[in-house]
């Protein structure tokens, strides 16, 4: 459309210069070729190609308008999206300082609990080591206790058997003869009741010396072992009876009558019969005296297991738990270390 007029155009524009400085034959000759043109323009108005071309040119427009209205649609959602961004921006600011804010005011607070917490903790370590020390010296008390009550109750023991023996030696026979005054013996005693004299000087006539026997007065004697057995023995049938006091004794005597490296196993049933009685301190005491002589000693070991145990039965798990840990480390390679872990655990 725009080639049609603008050939036209053309020519008027020359037609004045061309006028004055061309000849006529100039000016038909222009003319003619105007009038080609016009028929070839004519003649391309007709053609479908030309059509076609307009039509998609028309077309081509149509579709650049809507592209450009897109465009403009796009552009207006881009800044949309854009104001919108920077709205969620200033928002995430806005959060992000709030969530400082807040984790800063959590962890003062936090701070402060972990720091009362501490404080409290730190009071009950203390509370909790004075009660231990307590008990500690509760238990060393009594232990004292019982070792003074242990001596004691060991003299008056003594005491008994030697009273035991002296009083069981059999009387001697007494031999008595008649005097002038007086009546002397030979035995127990050197002299008896005064007689009366006799106020006649008479000659005595000489008569037999009388035998007199004094009865014997027997105190309670020890039952010796029988053939082919012991005390322990005899101490092992008791305590399987459950005559613990009675077991006691005979393992003592047992003990007494065999060496100290001997009589280890008896010391430590001992322990057992004072256990089973329910005297755990004395049962302490006792274990305590195989621990301290014989510290490499098996024996030494399972002493110590029970006594742990019997601190438990005191109410001590303190103290047990020391004890059950020095198993661990003293004797870790023991059958009691095992245990002394269990127990551990337990408590």
């Amino acid at each position: 459309m725009t080639k049609r007029y603008l050939t036209p155009l053309l020519l008027l524009g020359f037609i004045p210069f061309l006028s004055s400085c061309a000849t006529q034959q100039d000016v038909d000759a222009l003319n003619y070729h105007v009038r080609s043109l016009n028929k070839k323009i004519e003649a391309l108005k007709g053609d479908p190609t030309v059509d076609q071309m307009q039509k998609r040119q028309a077309s081509s427009s149509s579709q650049i308008d809507q592209l450009q209205a897109d465009i403009l649609r796009l552009k207006g959602q881009l800044e949309e999206n854009a104001h919108m961004n920077r709205m969620l921006q200033e928002q995430n600011k806005e959060l992000e300082q709030a969530v400082l804010s807040l984790q800063t005011k959590q962890e003062k607070e936090l701070n402060t609990k972990l720091a009362e917490l501490d404080s409290k903790i730190i009071m009950q370590e203390q509370s909790l080591s004075a009660i231990r020390q307590a008990r500690i010296d509760d238990a060393k008390r009594r232990s004292k206790a019982a070792a003074l009550a242990a001596e004691e109750a060991m003299r008056k023991a003594n005491a008994a058997n030697a009273a035991r023996k002296s009083t069981s030696r059999p009387a001697a026979t007494q031999h008595i003869r008649a005097t002038g005054r007086k009546i002397v013996h030979s035995g127990a005693y050197k002299r008896a009741t005064t007689l009366p004299t006799n106020p006649v000087a008479k000659p005595v006539t000489k008569q037999p010396v009388p035998q007199v026997t004094v009865d014997k007065t027997t105190a309670p004697t020890v039952t010796a072992p029988a053939a082919g057995g012991s005390y322990f023995s005899q101490g092992e049938e008791q305590f399987a009876r459950k005559q613990y006091k009675k077991a006691y004794t005979l393992f003592n005597k047992h003990a007494d009558s065999v060496s100290s490296k001997d009589g280890i196993s008896a010391r430590y049933m001992m322990g057992e019969c004072l256990f089973k009685q329910g005297q755990f301190d004395q049962a302490i005491i006792q274990y305590q005296q195989i621990i301290s002589a014989y510290p490499g000693n098996p024996q030494a070991a399972k002493a110590l297991l029970k006594q742990g145990e019997a601190f438990e039965q005191l109410s001590d798990r303190d103290t047990a738990k020391i004890i059950y840990k020095k198993i661990t480390t003293s004797y870790s390679s023991s059958p009691e270390a095992e245990i002394a872990k269990e127990r551990i655990s337990s408590l």
